[in-house]
């Protein structure tokens, strides 16, 4: 249906001996319940996931326990009725959750990310299920997917190892700048280490910075400087050896690396964070890949 030969490599997997072709991931997506019409948004999902850059192995291997977030960018969302409304990230949503599902089956399946062999989370999350999160309305500001490069009219995919969300709730305040230290007070409770960060903003929330003249950037800009902490605040997570106690440590290594994506229900002022794997250190363990859906 999709002019695949059943047998083309979509990726290797070196250090497991595994080569992953395309008969592989169909049986996969078929598995986790997709529609004929998400094969090639579960095809890119698996791509990104190949890709060197964002090494499969090592936050599948983690103690950590991080799941690969994937962010939807472009039309397919509301051609394939993604969810980017109310429970964005639960469930009642088969594009949402069949796409995450499929691609964490084919990690356990061809990879072989079995809890207790390659997979050595110690808690891990529920986000090794299936983890989805489709961008919804902005309100004016720039998507994430521009910002990524995707041209207009095109759909493609972001794949981020993450811990799970950490819950911004806020329902007191309409000033921005409160606001916005909340969000600041629960980045800095994370590891400071990874590639980058991502900030889901609610409708309520984003409207607060709307209204008061932010932009994308100024959001960045604000959270990054209002996160930094000193070195001796972070000595716990053994990630940062070498740094010492007086050391200006920030969450990311730029304000850049600050992606900010609009998602969930108007009612209720609940934000998100989330943290990135730990890796091996400040963004060199695994990058978020994005790859271009092909209908």
């Amino acid at each position: 249906m999709w002019d695949r030969a059943p047998d083309e490599t979509v990726g290797r997997v070196v250090e497991r001996h595994r080569v992953i072709t395309v008969q592989q991931i169909a049986a996969n997506t078929v598995m986790a319940g997709c529609k004929d019409e998400m094969f090639p948004v579960v095809l890119a999902v698996e791509r990104a996931i190949l890709d060197d850059r964002f090494n499969i192995v090592g936050p599948s291997a983690s103690t950590g326990g991080a799941a690969p977030l994937v962010v939807v960018h472009g039309p397919v969302i509301e051609r394939l009725g993604f969810n980017t409304d109310t429970a964005v990230l639960g469930a009642g949503n088969r594009a949402n959750l069949t796409v995450g599902r499929a691609l964490n089956l084919v990690i356990r399946n061809t990879v072989g990310s079995v809890p207790g062999d390659l997979d050595q989370a110690t808690t891990g999350h529920p986000g090794r299920i299936a983890y989805c999160l489709p961008e919804g309305e902005t309100g004016g500001w720039p998507a994430l997917g521009t910002e990524l490069g995707v041209a207009d009219g095109s759909s493609a995919v972001t794949v981020f190892a993450a811990e799970a969300p950490h819950s911004i709730a806020e329902h007191a305040s309409e000033d921005s700048e409160r606001l916005l230290w909340a969000f600041a007070r629960i980045a800095r409770a994370t590891k400071y280490s990874g590639a980058a960060v991502m900030v889901v903003i609610c409708p309520e929330h984003r409207e607060v910075f709307q209204r008061a003249g932010w932009s994308v950037g100024d959001i960045r800009s604000a959270l990054f400087k209002a996160t930094r902490v000193i070195g001796d605040e972070l000595q716990h997570t053994g990630r940062h050896i070498g740094t010492k106690a007086t050391d200006e440590v920030t969450l990311v290594p730029s304000a850049d690396d600050i992606w900010v994506v609009c998602a969930g229900g108007r009612a209720g002022g609940h934000s998100a964070i989330i943290p990135p794997w730990l890796g091996s250190g400040r963004g060199e363990g695994s990058r978020p890949v994005t790859v271009r859906i092909k209908d």
